[in-house]
């Protein structure tokens, strides 16, 4: 009953509590290079597109906190899992919630896209960007989302 029916209780004599914490809980950072790495773009957006870069960007200008919030609004996780099975087997699947995806804005493709807000769907741990114009335009953005956003999860 209980945790040993979940994990072989021997199998916690060759684990520190501090390597049982990170696999359990994930690491308490986030590293973008890890998450670049995991991530995955919907049709006709890919790494090189403008507003992506810009993405990436505004995430390396973001504080831990800040990084960690936009895992939260991303995700509604508070961290991220510390490996994924594709390290040690590239052909391996990736484990939830790997892959981050990033998608196109939904609505009206016409309208100013300064004018609108990322959206997240945080069981698929999925992105919808609008296409910024400016670093200025996709930090103030995500900073909006990741401060203003109301958690209906969070009770």
């Amino acid at each position: 009953a209980g945790f040993a029916s979940v994990v072989p209780l021997h199998s916690l004599s060759v684990m520190s509590p501090q390597d049982m914490q990170l696999r359990i809980c994930g690491q308490s950072t986030i590293s973008l290079e890890f998450l670049k790495g995991h991530t995955s773009y919907q049709t006709g957006i890919d790494e090189s597109n403008p507003h992506i870069r810009l993405f990436w960007q505004a995430l390396e200008s973001f504080s831990e906190d800040e990084l960690s919030r936009f895992i939260k609004f991303a995700s509604n996780q508070e961290r991220l899992p510390v490996t994924c099975p594709c390290q040690s087997n590239p052909s391996s699947q990736h484990v939830p919630p790997y892959p981050m995806k990033i998608g196109p804005a939904d609505g009206d493709v016409t309208s100013n896209p300064d004018q609108r807000y990322l959206r997240a769907e945080t069981c698929m741990f999925l992105v919808k960007l609008p296409l910024y114009s400016t670093l200025d335009v996709m930090r103030d953005k995500m900073l909006h989302a990741i401060h203003c956003r109301d958690d209906p999860l969070s009770g």
